[in-house]
């Protein structure tokens, strides 16, 4: 009767694919891991192998994608930086380092190379640190958080040109919302765009309006998929909100964080949009960083090699934070 309905006694049991379903004794009498049989055995190794073989296939058409758009590119551009090709000359040989000479002592590159420092610098950590606070919050159990999840998640919607034509309307000195309602409380009204000193936090401030909720999507997803027992554990011992926080929540979310830091560095280099369409990369020099110099010098200019240089010159400068934060990737 036993048998039937399924409650055998502690007698040997029938295998399957070679698995028998008597554990092995462990220490102190205690049955030991199940160890798969030998047809188990070679149905793994059978399949390891071909999964190994299957994904190194599957992985050729998407390298040679990024090959063809990537590498490609990138050569013919670093060979480019080494010629004269501008609008009146049209030669590319014979190859000269007058472009990285130029770069070198050209004070206007110094002041481009000093504004993407503090543009992206600026952009990464105000972005992230208010990105880790809004998703912590919207983390939160509440009533409304759903609405307010949709809410602050909008400007993921809205397109980059777009956003940006919508706070050049907002930024705009005379009939600028911002400035009509700094009016009204006999707050100073600046120039946002037309001032030297408040063109580049104007900028900041209009990537962060779409840059934060990136960050936040990122916390919320690693929040929601964190362990719940260490928290559990740290409420039972007495622990403060904080504490928690601190000692068990974000080591176990740094490695989202750390990976939306990343994707916000790269979003900060490549950022186009905001300056052509808010500053012009103006006044002057003050909102210039090396994307757009490489676009003004290629394309308005038509000095080809010297842009050339200067998209090598990017490329090097956004490894150095690339880098670090994947090997803080790595370490966590």
């Amino acid at each position: 009767m036993s048998g039937q309905l399924g409650l055998e006694g502690p007698g040997p049991q029938p295998e399957l694919l070679g698995q028998p379903s008597r554990r092995p004794p462990g220490p102190a009498g205690r049955p030991g891991p199940v160890r798969p049989g030998p047809a188990r055995q070679v149905a793994l190794r059978t399949w390891s192998a071909f999964d190994r073989k299957f994904f190194r296939i599957a992985a050729i058409p998407a390298f040679l994608a990024v090959f063809v758009v990537t590498v490609i590119p990138f050569l013919a551009g670093f060979g480019l930086s080494f010629s004269s090709l501008n609008s009146v000359d049209n030669h590319v040989f014979p190859p000269t380092l007058a472009n990285y000479k130029t770069i070198i002592t050209d004070p206007v590159t110094h002041t481009v190379l000093l504004n993407t420092v503090i543009y992206v610098v600026a952009a990464v950590v105000l972005e992230t640190g208010f990105g880790l606070l809004l998703g912590v919050l919207l983390a939160s159990k509440h009533r409304f958080v759903t609405g307010f999840r949709v809410i602050f998640l909008l400007p993921l919607t809205v397109a980059s040109v777009a956003a940006a034509i919508s706070w050049s309307a907002l930024l705009n000195t005379s009939q600028g919302w911002i400035n009509y309602y700094l009016g009204l409380l006999h707050l100073p009204q600046p120039n946002w765009l037309a001032s030297s000193a408040a063109a580049m936090p104007s900028v900041i401030i209009t990537d962060m309006w779409s840059g934060v909720p990136v960050v936040a999507v990122i916390v919320l997803a690693a929040l929601i998929g964190a362990p719940r027992d260490p928290i559990e554990a740290a409420m039972v011992d007495g622990a403060s909100a904080w504490n928690r926080f601190r000692y068990v929540t974000f080591p176990a979310i740094m490695p989202a964080v750390v990976l939306a830091a990343l994707l916000r560095t790269v979003a900060a280099f490549q950022q186009f949009a905001l300056f052509e369409v808010l500053t012009g990369g103006g006044p002057g020099l003050s909102t210039t960083v090396i994307n757009f110099y490489v676009y003004q010098q290629t394309i308005v200019y038509g000095n080809v090699g010297y842009g050339a240089a200067l998209g090598v010159l990017l490329v090097v400068v956004m490894a150095v934070p690339l880098l670090l934060l994947f090997a803080l990737m790595r370490r966590r």
